[in-house]
């Protein structure tokens, strides 16, 4: 296959004209093109970096891949549909969305998380042992619920604990937070991510640097933020009516009294970008049936790149959260890059969302592994 005089961001600059050309589901080549670069991008397929596919894994990973959505790091999944999802994810069928997943996430007896999952989850009391566990199960990292509201009385000597023990076996932690407070204890903990930003109406003016020093990755989910604050965003589905079923409190899809509540997420992000921390695009976008704010996949990630530029990254920048600084924090070499020998991964728009970062719902195209998908946008 050869794509020619198209303008290409590589996942780190952009390329004005260039062909490119796949062969065997392998970017062969990527060299200047004679003819000038047309009305088109091509970019790397794009990573979101904190979503939850299960329990309906395959239409969760064929929507974001009718988006441009190639891979996708689910943040919590277990019990009995867990297998089904790592069948997917080693045989990786061109027809739907990469994934990896972080298994079960480490929360404490009695969380609302095993409330919600219907069965006790395998709560942390040797923290050795649970990682060990995790990785024996399939996860590709692991993920650290530190919030008493989800994940329950979890205590800092334990996130510590984890963290040191996946550490020890070579696996990448992240921490789930919802405070400024908490981020930073789960920071000096020691994890390698934030799996989101916080609410609050405001941010410290360290915390950015703060970050940096501990050499942290940042997945602000602002998508999800702005749901839990009140907001509302007209182009994106609403909510799920509220389960009764489930502990989870109701989210409030138009509620103005919250909004001053999100200022701090992007107030965070400033911060972050000026520090030279790493920021992830990631959404937390769930199917219908979960409790969440967000749903509609693939169309959240656009949301969350807009999001990204309205809290003041560059649309480069913003493009490079959904690229290569995801692929780059979660060790997938292979994708997220426009280069010779990368996995053919790629979306086409009209128009240039390095510029405007709206384009970046045209989706004209999309390649998993060198296959074309049939059903863009759908």
């Amino acid at each position: 296959m050869r794509i020619t005089g198209v303008r290409v961001f590589d996942g780190e600059r952009l390329l004005p004209a260039a062909d490119v050309v796949v062969d065997d589901g392998v970017i062969a080549s990527v060299t200047p093109s004679a003819s000038p670069g047309g009305t088109q991008t091509l970019l790397p397929g794009l990573i979101d970096a904190h979503v939850h596919v299960l329990p309906a894994p395959e239409s969760a990973l064929r929507d974001l891949l009718a988006h441009g959505v190639t891979t996708a790091l689910d943040m919590f999944a277990g019990g009995e549909p867990l297998p089904h999802l790592l069948r997917l994810r080693d045989a990786d069928p061109p027809e739907l969305a990469a994934v990896r997943t972080s298994g079960i996430g480490a929360v404490a007896a009695g969380s609302m998380l095993e409330k919600m999952a219907g069965s006790p989850l395998p709560t942390v009391t040797d923290p050795q042992a649970w990682v060990d566990d995790r990785l024996r199960d399939g996860a590709d990292y692991l993920k650290i619920v530190y919030d008493e509201r989800e994940g329950g009385p979890l205590d800092l000597a334990t996130v510590r604990a984890v963290v040191s023990a996946a550490h020890a076996r070579g696996a990448l932690a992240v921490a789930h937070t919802v405070t400024e407070q908490r981020a930073r204890e789960a920071i000096g903990a020691g994890v390698d991510g934030l799996a989101h930003l916080f609410v609050g109406d405001t941010c410290g003016e360290d915390f950015g640097t703060f970050a940096a020093a501990h050499g942290v990755f940042v997945i602000p989910t602002l998508t999800v933020l702005r749901g839990f604050t009140g907001h509302r965003d007209p182009d994106l589905p609403a909510p799920a009516p509220a389960d009764p079923s489930l502990p989870f409190p109701p989210v409030r899809p138009a509620d103005p009294s919250r909004h001053h509540l999100y200022a701090a997420a992007p107030a965070a992000v400033r911060l972050l970008a000026a520090a030279g921390v790493p920021l992830l695009a990631g959404t937390d976008t769930a199917l219908p049936t979960a409790a969440v704010g967000v749903i509609g996949f693939g169309r959240t990630l656009h949301r969350e790149l807009e999001l990204l530029v309205e809290a003041g990254l560059s649309a480069p920048a913003a493009l490079r959260a959904a690229t290569a600084a995801p692929a780059r924090a979660f060790r997938l070499a292979d994708r997220g890059r426009v280069r010779p020998g990368l996995r053919a991964d790629l979306l086409l728009v009209d128009g240039d969302p390095t510029a405007d970062i709206h384009d970046i719902r045209r989706v004209a195209a999309v390649w998993k592994r060198g296959v074309p998908f049939q059903g863009v946008g759908s």
